[in-house]
């Protein structure tokens, strides 16, 4: 394989300048004319350069994903060939790393690879379901139409996590608060009581015991606590790595009151979102739900999905394996057979993604609403708690003094 400088013309006979990867002048010219240009000189590249390896080692960020996706889009609706739009993205990227992967992409679809080609050599920046979808457009010359599919669905989850994050923050800031306030307590406060405790003759209280014994232990042997904290997360880390561990703690997550009802929906929504955009792309449908599996982020869902696949390659309804494998709600069920049945399953599919980001988005308000209150009166009781532990003593002084 040797490396073309060329210059060729597009239909319009405007100029055109690049690099290409060959194994002779007539392949070269053969890619040229598979891209629409009319070749007008060659010349050998001596140097040898070889496509930038580094930029492998890259991720492009979420955001940056999302502008290239976008802006890709709007510069072929506006009827410029992918490759100069390439170009033009690269060029004008103000993020070394963006620009390093770009040109990469860049050069590998003007050596005559595809853009799903290029794009699967950065599999950590475009996800499996964002080079399927490029494919799919590249496939039926829908590329565009796919692509502002992929703008809707960056935006979307990009929008999800955004209101996640919000939500979260006023709960995470009492959180901390609370730990920040009852260890200052321990560490510091009870430390200055504990004389005048042991100057009295009584007995002390049992939650000042309690109290005075958790704030000695804390500050004694606070490196065994630190170590048993460690290992219970490293413990973890290890039982969520394996397959049967991952299993049973998504299993968890989808059972516990009102959080667990959470990550279904999210869950379903993001399958329906992936699903109808898989479809509506020219995708077949085994290749739909392959994808939309691995979109989900919970594997008891993930594995249904796959079960699910097994009975549609062997003849079944979609509606009637999503039913059978209890994991998919009568609603779903019921509009993804109406799909089947009408020839409308895209359309369905959208639907059910639309009700699903309401639901997501009003559950999570109220998820967090309520659970701020919980919040403000659980550190109320534990730094009250506290504090009466700490008083139980002079009480009982004042009480006998009089």
């Amino acid at each position: 394989m040797q490396k073309y400088l060329y210059s060729a013309r597009d239909e319009s006979g405007k100029v055109i300048k690049g690099e290409m990867l060959a194994e002779s002048e007539a392949e070269l010219s053969a890619k040229i004319s598979k891209l629409g240009y009319f070749l007008t000189s060659i010349k050998l590249d001596k140097s040898k350069s070889k496509i930038k390896s580094h930029s492998k080692s890259y991720r492009i960020k979420g955001g940056e994903v999302l502008r290239f996706t976008f802006q890709l889009a709007t510069l072929i609706d506006a009827g410029m060939p992918l490759l100069e739009s390439l170009k033009d993205l690269a060029r004008e990227s103000t993020d070394e790393k963006t620009q390093a992967i770009l040109d990469d992409i860049r050069y590998r679809v003007e050596s005559g690879d595809t853009l799903e080609g290029a794009l699967s050599y950065h599999q950590e920046s475009f996800s499996p379901l964002f080079r399927a979808l490029i494919g799919a457009g590249e496939a039926t010359g829908r590329l565009s139409s796919v692509l502002h599919d992929l703008t809707n669905l960056l935006e979307w989850q990009a929008e999800m996590l955004s209101r996640i994050k919000e939500a979260s923050m006023y709960p995470i800031i009492l959180c901390t608060v609370m730990v920040g306030v009852v260890v200052l307590l321990v560490v510091k406060v009870i430390p200055m009581f504990t004389p005048i405790f042991e100057s009295l003759d009584s007995a002390l209280p049992l939650p000042t015991q309690i109290v005075v014994t958790s704030s000695y232990m804390l500050r004694t042997y606070w490196y065994i606590i630190v170590i048993v904290v460690t290992l219970v997360v490293v413990g973890y880390k290890v039982f969520a790595a394996s397959e049967n561990g991952r299993f049973k703690i998504d299993q968890y997550k989808l059972r516990l009151p009102l959080v667990g009802e959470l990550n279904r929906k999210i869950a379903l929504s993001r399958f329906s979102h992936t699903f109808a955009l898989s479809f509506r792309s020219g995708i077949n449908l085994l290749s739909c739900l392959d994808i939309a599996k691995r979109t989900t982020g919970n594997v008891c869902i993930e594995k249904a999905i796959g079960k699910a696949r097994d009975a549609v390659n062997v003849g079944e309804k979609l509606g009637v394996s999503l039913q059978a494998t209890g994991e998919f709600p009568a609603m779903v069920v019921r509009m993804i057979s109406i799909g089947e049945q009408s020839g409308a399953l895209t359309d369905t599919l959208m639907k059910v993604a639309e009700f699903y980001d309401k639901e997501v988005a009003s559950m999570i308000r109220r998820l967090f609403t309520a659970f701020e209150p919980i919040m403000i009166v659980t550190m109320g009781i534990v730094v009250g708690g506290i504090a009466l532990a700490i008083f139980m003593p002079m009480f009982q002084m004042v009480d006998k003094m009089g």
